[in-house]
């Protein structure tokens, strides 16, 4: 951990090939209306030049801190900036976003009428490709009912409008994340799906402010962009840590539901219509470990979800993912001609 006075927040950032949006990024931080933070840099193992424009910001900014290392990914990133941090409290922000310049004063008005809250939650915009035309992500969101509230009834009204998996746009109280032992997991696409819920729902204080967090809607660089055997043996991963999780937590039946019901149209989308993508000798592997979850589809109740059910029901998991597959295929071709 990083010696000396304890500031309020640590902006944790983790960098990667992301040059032409970095500066903005930082910036937007430099110039927060409230002063008590430091920026802690992330580089992992950026090849296109980042690297050298973090180096240039901690040797113009004492509060600026930049720690190189090999690549990771972006989970690998975070874990090490959380290990960094000096602040009471911290804050995640991807570094091709950036945030509204009251952000960090929102957050410490927060703390100053609740007290040393566990989570904070702000709202989270879409910069639509980047042009400046900015948009809520939710128009269901109601401030008030986020004033003061345990883990639980937050993640429960969060589910009610849209769920947030995005460790972005929050501000944890880094003793309640280091006591809770959190960690994102390295090497894993749905790193946020399998963490960020939890955290919400262990939390006994949350709340939210109107400090705006911009996320800009284009497409992102990724190692395992395009690896479909990856991209869905690290869902089912996380569908099934999920259920091994929820048959164990007390929590209300409502909550529960509709994670489930989330759950089930990962299923759905990400995993069963994406397993014959996959390399050949790579989907026996993956059809064996959808079995796992296909109870979870029963949550599904809409149109798309009872049609997922009869396929399987009909032709079998194997001939219902390979039938998925081709509706995907063809809904993909006809979107592109559009």
């Amino acid at each position: 951990m990083i010696t000396g006075t304890k500031t309020l927040f640590s902006i944790i950032l983790p960098v990667y090939n992301v040059k032409d949006y970095l500066n903005a990024c930082v910036d937007s931080i430099i110039n927060q209306t409230f002063k008590d933070f430091e920026i802690i840099l992330v580089d992992d193992g950026s090849t296109d030049g980042s690297d050298k424009i973090c180096d240039k910001y901690s040797s113009e900014y004492e509060n600026i801190i930049t720690f190189h290392k090999p690549n990771g990914g972006q989970s690998s990133a975070r874990n090490k900036g959380v290990e960094l941090a000096s602040g009471k409290f911290f804050i995640f922000v991807d570094s091709d976003d950036y945030i509204d310049l009251n952000t960090l004063r929102m957050f410490k008005d927060a703390i100053d009428e609740l007290g040393d809250l566990d989570l904070i939650l702000s709202e989270v915009m879409w910069d639509v490709n980047n042009e400046g035309v900015v948009l809520p992500r939710s128009n269901k969101l109601n401030m008030e009912d986020y004033h003061l509230l345990d883990g639980e009834t937050a993640l429960t009204k969060m589910y009610r409008t849209i769920p947030d998996w995005s460790p972005c746009g929050k501000c944890y109280r880094t003793e309640y994340w280091r006591q809770k032992g959190f960690r994102f997991i390295e090497g894993r696409i749905s790193e946020d799906l399998q963490l960020i819920d939890r955290v919400i729902l262990e939390a006994k204080t949350v709340s939210m402010v109107k400090g705006h967090y911009y996320y800009r809607s284009r497409i992102r660089t990724s190692t395992m962009h395009g690896n479909y055997y990856k991209l869905v043996d690290d869902t089912l991963f996380v569908i099934d840590d999920w259920d091994q999780y929820l048959q164990v937590k007390p929590m209300n039946e409502e909550l529960k539901t509709l994670i489930y019901k989330s759950l089930a149209n990962m299923l759905e989308h990400t995993a069963l219509g994406n397993i014959y993508y996959a390399p050949k000798d790579k989907r026996e592997y993956l059809l064996t470990e959808s079995k796992k979850c296909i109870h979870i589809l029963k949550y599904d109740n809409s149109i798309e979800g009872k049609g997922v059910r009869f396929l399987i029901s009909a032709l079998g998991i194997r001939m219902a993912c390979h039938a998925l597959n081709i509706i995907k295929t063809k809904r993909k071709k006809r979107m592109s001609l559009e």
